[in-house]
């Protein structure tokens, strides 16, 4: 059978602390049963095979966090542009997403799962040849609402793919304290940052929360959504916590010269920002 899209959301891997698990039929996920033990492999050649007879695939998910620096190093040391010549889409570790960047030569779209932030990540992610990052449009990050590390770095990661347009943020929050920061305090981090993406056009900022009824935990105010369109002139749409679409109208009335409008509250089923292109443009929007 010759794949499109694969999603891997849990591999086996000797080398990581973590239980070893995956998918069932019924989306519930099961104890590995197998006798692991037995088994000292690496999932990075695994996963290296199974590209290898795959040319059609065009997206790849790797959801596991917690691949281990070997089978990333796998993957970096031996995957060739002849092993990927369809993959337009990755979603992975940095390590591991880091390694077919720099390979894949129709790769526009890159996600990165993350656990924690490593510091070392980004000075071994800007050793990666420029003409290759440059060729990113859509990127994607998630992260821990209390990873510090990364939000003090986010603007550093976002600049590494400077011809991105379209953007996604997922912040998950598992805490349901009531003291913890609401999702206007993280839109706002990420406000901060964006101002190294010209090209940014289009940008989805998520909050994941086991408390979503929670009073005014999703709300963003408006005068974050014009400050977005001042960081990135080119802005045309902005998806906020609350799954509200916002695009941009002209308004020489106020300062910035244009208002924010709301087009409308996102269906539950996720929406590509990619798919956002296909929108028919408001005359009107700046």
């Amino acid at each position: 059978m010759k794949l499109i899209r694969l999603e891997i959301p849990t591999l086996c891997d000797p080398q990581s602390d973590s239980e070893c698990g995956y998918i069932d039929s019924d989306d519930e996920e099961q104890a590995w049963s197998g006798d692991q033990d037995n088994w000292d492999g690496d999932p990075g050649n695994e996963i290296l095979k199974l590209l290898q007879a795959q040319p059609l695939l065009k997206e790849l998910k790797l959801s596991d966090p917690e691949l281990s620096a070997r089978s990333a190093k796998c993957l970096q040391a031996n995957l060739l542009a002849s092993d990927v010549p369809s993959l337009k889409c990755v979603q992975a570790v940095p390590e591991v997403a880091m390694a077919f960047l720099q390979v894949a030569p129709r790769l526009e779209s890159l996600g990165f799962v993350l656990e924690w932030w490593d510091d070392t990540r980004l000075s071994q992610m800007e050793t990666k040849p420029a003409a290759a990052r440059l060729s990113i449009g859509y990127f994607a990050i998630r992260v821990s609402y209390s990873d510090k590390g990364l939000w003090d770095n986010l603007a550093a990661v976002l600049s590494l793919f400077p011809n991105t347009q379209d953007l996604s943020v997922t912040i998950y929050s598992p805490t349901t304290d009531k003291t913890a920061k609401p999702a206007k305090y993280f839109f706002g981090k990420v406000l901060d940052s964006i101002y190294v993406l010209p090209s940014l056009r289009n940008i989805d900022v998520t909050f994941e929360t086991p408390a979503p009824q929670t009073p005014n935990i999703l709300e963003v105010d408006m005068q974050s959504l014009i400050d977005c369109k001042i960081s990135c002139p080119m802005l045309e749409t902005v998806v906020d916590p609350e799954r509200r679409l916002w695009t941009f109208r002209p308004d020489h009335q106020v300062s910035a010269g244009f208002e924010a409008h709301l087009v409308g509250l996102l269906m539950e089923e996720r929406l590509n920002p990619r798919a956002l292109k296909d929108l028919p443009a408001p005359r009107d929007i700046v």
